[in-house]
């Protein structure tokens, strides 16, 4: 049985301008040994930040290009496909500085961040002709996935991230079985304030931490009042990040969470410095 290469699955998709070109590079930028969430979080957060390492190289090493096909490398020789994108041109600033710019192809969008191919023995060639090798697929991640659950102590999502999460629950499964197994005491924090506002809230019922951490991802606020007033601005909720005080068994009582949810704001002073009007 031969193997699945991402040169098979570049052949499923429809107008794809590579075809009709030759001067085509993979190019594996390095990754570390970041896990799949960290690397989602980086480009879900701050994508800016890669396109401007893309296109800053010291030598003229995509002047005979017409696409590079983009991967962001993970540990030992897997890499993550991150885009296809198209060689605008490139400006020489200097004998070791070359500007190129870029334009990212429309229509790989359902490959991106999905497909983990091996890179093979030689990592240190960080960019390879696409005519003359191939990559084999290693694994295919369903659409939305957001990587392993961290665990409960681990988990920090920014809003953006909770959205994706709860939009693919059939992609996640270990996050909503894991976050719908407990209740809790939850903290958001608001990034767009100097001192970080703080709002603590509890989660219970049958589907936990999950069911209640859903509110925020459909309206952003979760139905509460002060929340709400933010969220009145425009995206207001991008500057949220979700974590977890404390987890609490499913059978404690709604007034039990409730109780321990109070203890919490006091011991963060929350009601005083933060975002919890009661």
């Amino acid at each position: 049985m031969s193997l699945l290469t991402f040169k098979n699955i570049m052949g499923l998709i429809s107008n794809n301008p590579l075809i009709k070109s030759s001067k085509i590079k993979f190019v594996r930028h390095k990754g570390g040994d970041k896990k799949y969430l960290d690397i989602i979080k980086d480009l879900l957060g701050n994508k800016n930040k890669l396109e401007n390492y893309q296109k800053i190289q010291d030598k003229p090493i995509f002047n005979d290009c017409e696409y590079i096909i983009s991967f962001i490398g993970q540990d030992g020789t897997k890499a993550l496909f991150w885009n296809v994108f198209k060689v605008l041109g490139v400006e020489k600033k200097s004998d070791n500085l070359y500007e190129y710019q870029f334009e990212e192809v429309t229509g790989f969008e359902e490959l991106s961040y999905r497909v983990v191919i091996d890179w093979g023995k030689g990592t240190q060639a960080w960019h390879q002709h696409y005519a003359t090798t191939d990559k084999q697929i290693l694994e295919i991640y369903p659409q939305g996935y957001l990587g392993s659950f961290p665990g409960y102590d681990q988990l920090l999502l920014t809003h953006s991230e909770l959205t994706l999460l709860v939009s693919n629950p059939d992609a996640n499964k270990d996050w909503k079985h894991a976050l719908s197994a407990v209740n809790g005491i939850y903290l958001i924090v608001d990034k767009n304030t100097s001192d970080e506002k703080q709002y603590i809230g509890s989660a219970y019922g049958v589907d936990g931490i999950w069911g209640r951490w859903s509110q925020y991802a459909k309206n952003g606020h979760g139905d509460n009042v002060t929340l709400i007033q933010l969220c009145k601005q425009n995206d207001y909720q991008k500057n949220f990040t979700f974590t977890i005080l404390k987890t609490l068994p499913k059978n404690l009582s709604n007034k039990e969470v409730i109780q321990v949810e109070n203890l919490y704001k006091e011991k963060l002073g929350s009601r005083v410095h933060g975002s919890n009007a009661n």
